[in-house]
């Protein structure tokens, strides 16, 4: 199964052949193009978002997905997959890797693939989705 992740405010979304899922603490303000749906399990806990050291943090947050382990995320994943006719997932929350922010969704994705070898790339302006067959084959991505 293909999995990205990307934010909340990338309203390509809406017009990708992915599923979207929230795996932030919170949901946007704002309505979104797109439904989602949602994975707190993958969020950080309250203890985990209050630490202000990006070190602790991080490790407090890998700390909380080893707990969880990767079988149970694994059938998550499918679960809410197959729900959508096994289209591949895209992981959300609100910061934009892609200018440099911080994210726990690519310390997930950076955990994952050590534990799993799968990767779990960041959608990016131009990129084609493997298996993909809408006409956004080649969706330019919106990051404000």
């Amino acid at each position: 199964m293909e999995i990205f992740t990307s934010r909340w405010a990338n309203r390509d979304l809406a017009h990708l052949d992915v599923v979207p899922v929230g795996i932030s603490r919170g949901v946007p303000r704002w309505r979104t193009p797109y439904s989602y749906r949602l994975l707190r399990l993958l969020a950080p806990s309250r203890k985990t978002f209050a630490l202000e050291d990006l070190e602790e943090y991080e490790a407090s947050y890998l700390a909380g997905l080893d707990e969880i382990a990767p079988e149970r995320i694994a059938t998550e994943f499918h679960r809410i997959s197959q729900e959508h006719g096994g289209r591949p997932l895209a992981l959300l929350c609100f910061e934009n890797v892609l200018k440099g922010e911080k994210c726990h969704r690519r310390t997930f994705a950076a955990w994952l693939e050590e534990r799993t070898g799968q990767e779990v790339p960041e959608l990016a302006p131009g990129m084609v989705l493997p298996g993909t067959s809408s006409p956004a084959l080649e969706a330019l991505f919106e990051y404000e």
